[in-house]
């Protein structure tokens, strides 16, 4: 009798702490534990994220994937996770519009700079076939890794950006079509569809017909989201169709090129399908051209907007980015707001590296010749 009343008071009672939670072996000291009605790996996805629709739902541990320790109790920790679980609840508020827009529930997660989401089914990685969810979360830090890639490139912040970027990646087309519509206002022909300024949205196909590899995917993304940033970072203005297309498709192709060494994605590809240049080696082609002598001049080339450059010019304008950018991220974001206010490039080039195009022109072939790869 006596042992029963005792079972029954462990039960009624609240757990006590039984250790300080700096030396609790139970949660490492962080207070925390992944939530029992998920599995564990995909609790650790949610610790960088603001908000994951797969989970915001879950009455445990409200979105975010953890619940308290109850070996211990870290104050900290637990005010933190309440801060957390109202953040989750804020988010699913605010991008309810996305949901209501497509007229269903999406896929989705928040992150620090972006809204990812991601209608696909699994994809391979790695040789490794991973689950929607997970792919989602992938995808979201790569995303991340871009912004902070770009901010450095660029000595900018996020303070420079009004709004969050919101990227769609479809499996189906249809949704694809429908999407690109509703938050792009662009109907898709060939390719994914962008909306450029301070709205920044981009919408693909990201189905395996569209791209082979995850490789392919993750090139194209951070090509096309490169855009976006360029254009939505103030001044607001995409240098794009301003006579900037060259800058505007080089720093695209260099944050593409980061990826994995190749660059694949042309703004262009509606009319050319099949663009391609020495199989995506920018720097290899280029440094076969210097070699001859046969490129169109600079001064043609940096009058261009980015549908109008050639493929041949893309590689060359990726070139001309890989030069200016060890020259400094500050001189290379006075040159971006040179030609946001519609400065020419000639110009923006003197004021910001004190040369001419001719002088910069000569100076790069030297150091194409000197740096890029002959095989």
């Amino acid at each position: 009798m006596a042992q029963l009343l005792l079972i029954l008071l462990a039960w009624c009672l609240p757990a006590v702490p039984q250790v300080p939670w700096q030396t609790c072996t139970r949660c490492d000291a962080t207070g925390l534990l992944p939530c029992p009605k998920h599995k564990a790996a995909e609790c650790a996805f949610e610790k960088d994220v603001l908000y994951c629709s797969v989970i915001a739902g879950c009455a445990e541990c409200g979105g975010t994937g953890s619940v308290p320790c109850g070996a211990c109790v870290n104050v900290e920790a637990r005010k933190k996770l309440e801060e957390r679980r109202a953040g989750v609840l804020k988010s699913q508020g605010g991008l309810k519009t996305i949901d209501d827009t497509m007229g269903r529930p999406l896929r989705k997660v928040e992150t620090a700079h972006f809204v990812l989401v991601w209608e696909m089914e699994g994809i391979k990685v790695e040789k490794r076939m991973v689950e929607p969810h997970e792919a989602m979360h992938l995808y979201g830090t790569r995303l991340e890794s871009l912004f902070a890639d770009y901010c450095s490139t660029l000595a900018t912040d996020e303070t420079q950006f009004r709004e969050k970027t919101w990227v769609f990646v479809w499996f189906l087309p249809k949704d694809h079509n429908d999407g690109s519509q509703k938050f792009c206002e662009v109907t898709p022909t060939k390719g994914g569809v962008k909306l450029m300024g301070v709205h920044s949205r981009y919408s693909v196909l990201g189905n395996r017909k569209e791209f082979r590899t995850d490789e392919q995917l993750h090139r194209n993304i951070v090509h096309s989201v490169s855009h976006l940033l360029l254009s939505a970072q103030k001044p607001t203005a995409w240098i794009g169709n301003m006579k900037g297309g060259w800058l505007d498709e080089g720093l695209a192709h260099w944050f593409e090129d980061r990826v994995n060494g190749i660059c694949d994605n042309y703004c262009m590809q509606e009319d050319n399908p099949n663009a391609s240049f020495e199989n995506g080696r920018y720097r290899l082609g280029i440094r076969k051209l210097v070699a001859k002598g046969d490129l169109p001049p600079i001064a043609d080339v940096t009058t261009h907007n980015v549908d109008t450059l050639t493929v041949e010019m893309n590689a060359i304008v990726f070139s001309y980015v890989d030069y200016l950018i060890p020259m400094g991220p500050e001189k290379l974001d006075a040159l971006v707001k040179k030609l946001k206010n519609k400065v020419l490039a000639g110009e923006a080039v003197r004021d910001v590296y004190g040369i001419n195009l001719l002088d910069l022109e000569t100076r790069w072939k030297a150091w194409v010749l000197e740096t890029y790869p002959t095989r």
